[in-house]
C-alpha cells in the first residue's frame, strides 16, 4: 500500500459516516446493520463503532473476525468496500480517544455505560468504485 493511496483514499471519504457492518454469524450467513463511523474521517485503515457487549454484532465477530464495511458517498458517485478483521475492546482509555458525546442518545452513560464495548475494524482489502476505481492491500 502506498500512503499517497490512502491518503487520497481518507480524503474521498471524508463525511462518509454511515456504513453496513457485515459479520458472519454462528449459522455461517453473513448478518449486515448500518453503523456510525462517530465522525472518525480521518480514514487511515482502521474504523471504530461503539455497541453493546452482548450484541449479536460483538458475538458474531468473538465467533469470526472477518467482516465488511461497504460505505457510500452521500454526494457523488463513490463507493467503498473494506474487508477486513474486527475485534471487540472494553478499555475504557482506548474507547475515550473515540467518544463523541452524540453517542449518548444510545449509551446513556457514556463511557461508563455497563455493557458499552467498541468494534476495532483493522482493513486488509479496500476497493472503491467512482470516478476511477481502485484497490488497496494492507
Amino acid at each position: 500500500m502506498t500512503t499517497q493511496a490512502m491518503k487520497d483514499l481518507a480524503r474521498r471519504m471524508r463525511g462518509m459516516d454511515l456504513c453496513m457492518l457485515t459479520t458472519v454469524s454462528s449459522y455461517g450467513r453473513l448478518a449486515s446493520r448500518p453503523m456510525s463511523n462517530n465522525g472518525e474521517v480521518e480514514y487511515d485503515g482502521t474504523s471504530y463503532f461503539f455497541t453493546w457487549a452482548d450484541s449479536r454484532m460483538a458475538r458474531d465477530i468473538g465467533e469470526n473476525h472477518h467482516v465488511q464495511l461497504n460505505f457510500r458517498a452521500d454526494k457523488g458517485f463513490l463507493f467503498v468496500a473494506v474487508q477486513g478483521e474486527a475485534r471487540v475492546l472494553t478499555d475504557r482509555r482506548v474507547m475515550k480517544d473515540h467518544w463523541h458525546d452524540e453517542l449518548r442518545q444510545w449509551f446513556k452513560d457514556g463511557l461508563d455505560t455497563e455493557g458499552l464495548v467498541m468494534l476495532v475494524v483493522d482493513a486488509k482489502r479496500i476497493q472503491w468504485w467512482g470516478e476511477d476505481d481502485g484497490h488497496i492491500e494492507l
